[in-house]
């Protein structure tokens, strides 16, 4: 196979998760709006290439997928003059080839689709490393909440703990998957009232049906403030699951469109297995 596919293919695994998260993270637009809404869902990771997802939004009872947007001029550049014009793998999927993130340096976003020029800028944080990561299994007795009585339920209880930088504000974000599908749930912290400190969060997965062989992942990201704002607007909850979102659009950090996000973070993914 040749080193480009080979190249490709990894690229296509390395944004399943984003495109994944992205279906359950943007909110349909109020009803009444008859215009379908450029979503521009962007990301670039530190090590990673930038990759960008285009599609169009749809009206609140509409089913089905978004419609991708193709044909698209997105071009990713830093500070120190590199830039790149991302290549479309897949309708509505841009990636770099050659750039890759770096924490400490500022990246601006351009995308030109038909008539509309969306742009934006953001810099990687600084790299927070996670200190441990476990999963315990725990089963619950029957009559408690959530479990009915005369029945157990069995849960994994996943605890990802790091120490806070101190004298800095800091904001994360939390991935979870289940068997390589992310859960519905945005998990966003910032460091208000533990700055400094180190940290250790708790995630709930709830999966009858999980047997041995089976994987419980985790993807945490040190993010922006923007980029905050946007998951709290989305319905995430400091350590808690995202409620359901309202048909109001939510925040975001594009100038030239109102649905999306240019997400550049350090990202650090473990995973287990169940045994």
């Amino acid at each position: 196979m040749p080193l480009k596919t080979k190249r490709y293919n990894k690229l296509i695994i390395l944004i399943a998760a984003i495109i994944s998260a992205s279906c359950s993270e943007i909110i349909e637009i109020n009803i009444n709006d008859s215009h379908p809404q450029l979503v521009v869902e962007a990301s670039i990771g530190r090590g990673e290439p930038a990759v960008v997802v285009l599609t169009r939004s749809v009206n609140l009872y509409h089913t089905g997928t978004f419609p991708p947007v193709s044909g698209a001029l997105i071009i990713i550049s830093d500070k120190e003059g590199n830039s790149e014009i991302l290549t479309e793998i897949n309708p509505g999927i841009y990636v770099s080839v050659n750039l890759t993130g770096k924490s400490g340096q500022t990246y601006f976003l351009t995308v030109e689709s038909e008539e509309e020029i969306i742009s934006s800028s953001g810099r990687i944080p600084e790299h927070v490393p996670v200190d441990t990561f476990r999963v315990v299994n725990s089963i619950y007795p029957g009559g408690g909440p959530p479990v009915l009585p005369n029945q157990t339920a069995d849960f994994y209880e996943v605890y990802v703990t790091y120490t806070d930088p101190v004298d800095e504000q800091n904001y994360y974000r939390i991935v979870l998957t289940v068997n390589g599908k992310i859960s519905g749930n945005n998990y966003v912290y910032d460091d208000r009232l533990t700055n400094g400190n180190q940290i250790e969060n708790l995630l709930v997965v709830y999966n009858p049906e999980l047997k041995p062989g089976d994987s419980i992942s985790v993807e945490v990201q040190c993010i922006s403030k923007s980029v905050y704002e946007y998951f709290k607007s989305m319905g995430g909850s400091s350590g808690g699951p995202g409620g359901s979102s309202s048909p109001a659009n939510p925040y975001t950090n594009l100038q030239g469109a109102i649905l999306g996000f240019f997400n550049p973070h350090t990202v650090e993914r473990l995973h287990y297995i169940i045994p």
